[in-house]
């Protein structure tokens, strides 16, 4: 029988001799510990990118062959596909308008093979993270439009898209994130912030991939795996007692009142008297204030919910003197408003950011109620870490619960607890209710 005749007669689930079979080497061992490349039993390093192995040089030369994947890691992994073309060097077609932008030569593997060639194109249909954010921003941009979302809150996804962008790349394929992907953008979202401020990015980082599921963007929902979760409440109870209490005394409010401008101090008064933040006192309009009556009904801006205020004598005093020195506004924003700044223009309001700001968002906001604020305790010397105007409502909440009726300070608060049925019957609370709990506040205050 002949040797050709023998090698087709072995069975073929029989392994060929032993002198046929190639001598294996041993696989080389990473040149550091992070190396990003594996050694792969062709004698070549490799890289698994969107489910297939990618080559990039052989074992002798493993930098060179980490050269060759950092020039070209933004383009594999973003599903571009490297082909030859007309037998020449290696071009990566473009997923724009289909150009092509041909690689550098002298990034070729040794034996002359450019990388293996991806299967998965990035056609029109492909849309990549940046053409997520542009069409999430769009559709929220209507909603700000239309009345149904605040600017701050827009602002808000633009800074966390802007860094999502940043971490994951630009021009990476919606569908080829991975959960391994979020949990670094979890650690980079994680960098300086605590965990409240943490859980709100990751939530709109979810709200993002969850829009580019309903809008037909992926064909399945985003897995985000165990590591990009919002941090616990062991780390948000941990993180709420290491900073110092949220609230004012007695002869601290004293102080600031007896030292405070006239527009400042009828502020004050509305933090303190009706649980107002900054947002509220800066947007309230003069319509909304019954000065004989001594009565603020005036929507919580942030979320809508109505809300009616029983003012102290003291805080209609304020508001008295602050509209009679009021200064003219030349903004039409400000035309209605209670509190005008001396330059004509709202307490809080937005501006399009400097070409030096570091915040990547398109506007910032201005808030002069803070900022004259911060002035004022530091000039009085009651400044501490973590307080601010709006801690003048923490203490209103905190001095208030002690009357114990829940829908009457929730109604002064603008709060409403979607989990009791009962708010959907209740459809008045009266005046004396409201008063009892702001005369409980006005006697914890004392005399000033």
């Amino acid at each position: 029988m002949s040797l050709d005749n023998a090698k087709r007669s072995r069975p073929l689930d029989q392994p060929p001799p032993a002198s046929s079979r190639k001598a294996t080497r041993t696989k080389p061992a990473k040149p550091y510990p992070d190396f990003p490349l594996f050694p792969h039993a062709t004698g070549r390093w490799a890289k698994k990118i969107r489910g297939k192995f990618v080559f990039f040089g052989p074992w002798e030369d493993p930098f060179r062959a980490l050269d060759l994947y950092v020039s070209q890691r933004d383009a594999l992994h973003a599903g571009l596909v490297a082909r030859p073309a007309g037998g020449g060097p290696s071009r990566v077609q473009a997923q724009a308008g289909g150009a092509e932008q041909p690689l550098r030569a002298s990034r070729q593997n040794l034996n002359g093979r450019g990388p293996r060639q991806v299967p998965l194109a990035a056609g029109p249909e492909a849309t990549t993270l940046r053409d997520l954010v542009n069409r999430f921003l769009t559709a929220k941009q209507r909603l700000v439009d239309a009345g149904e979302l605040s600017p701050r809150s827009f602002r808000g996804y633009h800074e966390t898209a802007a860094f999502m962008l940043t971490c994951l790349r630009k021009d990476r394929r919606v569908d080829d994130v991975t959960t391994s992907d979020l949990g670094v953008l979890r650690a980079f979202l994680a960098r300086g912030r605590g965990p409240v401020s943490l859980g709100t990015h990751i939530q709109r980082v979810r709200t993002m991939f969850k829009y580019a599921y309903d809008e037909g963007l992926l064909d399945r929902p985003v897995r985000f795996g165990m590591e990009f979760c919002k941090p616990s409440r062991k780390s948000l109870r941990h993180a709420r007692n290491e900073r110092p209490a949220r609230m004012f005394e007695p002869g601290e409010i004293k102080a600031l009142l007896a030292s405070a401008g006239v527009q400042m101090r009828a502020m004050i008064l509305l933090g303190l008297n009706a649980a107002m933040g900054n947002t509220d006192v800066a947007t309230l309009p003069r319509s909304a204030v019954n000065l004989m009556a001594g009565v603020i009904e005036f929507p919580r801006p942030k979320t809508g919910i109505p809300r009616r205020a029983i003012l102290w004598p003291e805080t209609v005093g304020a508001l008295m003197a602050a509209l009679a020195v009021r200064p003219k506004p030349k903004e039409d924003s400000a035309a209605d408003l209670v509190f005008v700044t001396k330059y004509g223009k709202q307490w809080v309001r937005c501006r399009p950011a400097g070409p030096r700001s570091k915040l990547k968002v398109p506007e910032v906001t201005v808030d002069s109620v803070g900022l004259e604020f911060g002035k004022l305790m530091r000039a009085v010397g009651v400044a501490k870490p973590g307080r601010s105007f709006y801690a003048l409502r923490h203490t209103f909440r905190t001095v208030a619960d002690e009357v114990n009726d829940r829908p009457a300070i929730d109604r002064l608060m603008g709060h409403e607890n979607g989990a009791d049925i009962a708010v959907a019957y209740v459809e008045r609370i009266s005046d004396e209710r409201l008063r009892k709990v702001t005369d409980h506040v006005r006697g914890w205050l004392g005399p000033f």
